[in-house]
């Protein structure tokens, strides 16, 4: 006897995650399973099945033919293409992305694949350990503000590949396909950062134009020849495509393909390294906390319902004009009342931080990682705000609202239990808050405004690891609001035009 199951539709694993699942690549399965009978039994009668019916395979690929469209980077011709392009001097942002290339670990990570090529490759210091004691970038430290889980199913958009970028200490310049410049241009571009390897140019682009299988994918350009007219794409989905030569003529079209998720042209940006002065680039080390998952940049308005309604009030605050408080405790005092006030507007299930101790240890945190910890939270506590945010909090009792600010994530071990236990409380939240928040200073001095007292506090003078914390998490924080008021003025932009 034979029990037939329900079919099930495999979605087609490609890096095209924008483009829907073709015909050709659905296929129809049933998983059948044997049940003993009695060797007697007499024959069953089956129905008529057809061959759509019979129990087909998972399908499976090993790579794709590259389409003519397209030169293998180690065919013949592509070696004798990377030779001349060589001697043109169009190569040298090669070495660098050729010595960090990698292949992307989910079928969607083209863009985060990308990216951590290009942040190793610049030698982007991530300020995060990845393994035992070494700081290095991988695609699943590049969770700031976007859950790992929902890049694996849809990918990330090219504003969000800006957004990331910012947010992993980069200078980015993007161009979008069709909202400026032309193809001469682009080809300018090209010809600059294939003779420079301090910057490195990244596409954004639809597969379907180069007669690729998918859609939506982004690659770092690794060199160009001139005479030819080709550029070298360091296709990071190796499993499908290797290395290959394609005609600038035909990657400007490919750029100007529509994104269905956003209903826009894809393009190309630029990315360098940040400078920073010599005494604060090696502080710069994210140890502790981690902003949560309701500032989320997938998000239409970036900032989830249930925290919208806190932030949007605390950024109205902070430009409203201070009302003159005698001494800087009772500054401090009214920057916290205040704070708390704004908070309440927050869904009680929602904060602004997290601890991020869980993702970066396996199993119980090491006694060097300890160590920094509780390093950290006592140079929290020498601040002169944490003393006031405890004296607040010792007279409100339960009647506050800065629980919002943060909360110890779940799931720790049994040694990070022991690491935060009894340490960790709202005030340190509180205070990494109000210094990591980023305060513009507009230079309209001739009002003052309760941005300028906090800007005012910010010069205290903190310790190297609790300054790292700060300035990685402000730089996020920065790259988050850059990202909504964008996203806000093109929604503004659209409902006019309506």
């Amino acid at each position: 006897m034979w029990r037939w199951r329900s079919c099930m539709y495999l979605k087609k694993s490609l890096c095209g995650f924008h483009s829907p699942v073709s015909s050709k690549d659905r296929l129809c399965y049933r998983s059948i399973s044997k049940v003993t009978v009695p060797e007697r039994a007499v024959s069953l009668e089956v129905s008529p099945v057809s061959m759509a019916d019979v129990p087909q395979k998972v399908p499976q690929f090993y790579r794709r033919v590259l389409p003519q469209t397209c030169i293998s980077f180690y065919s013949e011709e592509g070696k004798k293409i990377f030779r001349e392009a060589l001697d043109s001097g169009h190569m040298e942002c090669y070495f660098k992305l050729a010595a960090q290339f990698r292949t992307q670990d989910e079928p969607a990570f083209c863009g985060l694949t990308t990216l951590v090529i290009a942040l190793n490759a610049l030698e982007v210091d991530p300020g995060e350990v990845w393994k035992g004691p070494w700081r290095w970038y991988h695609e699943r430290m590049l969770d700031c503000c976007i859950p790992i889980s929902l890049v694996e199913q849809e990918g990330i958009t090219f504003t969000q590949f800006v957004c990331l970028a910012e947010c992993n200490s980069l200078e980015v310049q993007p161009t979008k396909a069709g909202t400026g410049g032309t193809l001469e241009q682009f080809r300018d571009i090209i010809i600059e950062y294939t003779k420079r390897d301090d910057e490195f140019l990244i596409l954004s682009y639809s597969r379907k134009t180069l007669n690729q299988t998918g859609d939506g994918h982004f690659s770092p350009v690794g060199g160009y020849h001139p005479e030819k007219d080709l550029v070298l794409m360091l296709d990071t989905a190796r499993f499908k495509y290797p290395p290959h030569w394609v005609t600038v003529d035909l990657l400007w079209e490919a750029m100007h393909a529509l994104d269905k998720t956003t209903g826009e042209p894809r393009g190309y940006l630029t990315v360098k390294k940040k400078m920073q002065s010599s005494h604060t680039e090696q502080r710069d080390i994210l140890t502790l906390f981690k902003i949560s998952p309701s500032f989320d940049i997938t998000n239409v308005k970036v900032f989830s319902p249930g925290i919208s309604p806190f932030i949007t009030q605390w950024q109205d605050w902070l430009e409203k004009e201070y009302t003159e408080q005698e001494g800087d405790n009772n500054a401090v005092q009214y920057i916290i009342q205040n704070l708390d006030t704004c908070a309440e507007a927050g869904d009680e299930n929602e904060t602004v931080f997290t601890t991020q101790i869980d993702i970066k240890c396996v199993g119980d945190i090491s006694k060097a990682h300890a160590c920094v910890v509780h390093q950290l939270l006592n140079s929290i506590e020498k601040t002169s705000v944490y003393k006031a945010v405890t004296d607040f909090l010792t007279q409100q009792g339960k009647e506050h609202h800065l629980d919002k600010l943060g909360r110890i994530t779940s799931n720790l071990s049994s040694g990070q239990e022991e690491c935060l236990g009894g340490k960790l409380t709202t005030a340190h939240f509180v205070v990494m808050f109000l210094f990591s928040w980023p305060y513009e200073d507009d230079g309209d001095h001739s009002v003052k405004r309760n941005k300028d007292v906090l800007l005012n506090l910010k010069s205290e003078a903190f310790g190297n690891v609790l300054s790292g914390e700060f300035n990685i998490l402000r730089k996020q924080f920065t790259s988050l609001l850059k990202l909504r008021k964008e996203k806000m003025a093109k929604r503004k932009k659209c409902s006019c035009h309506k």
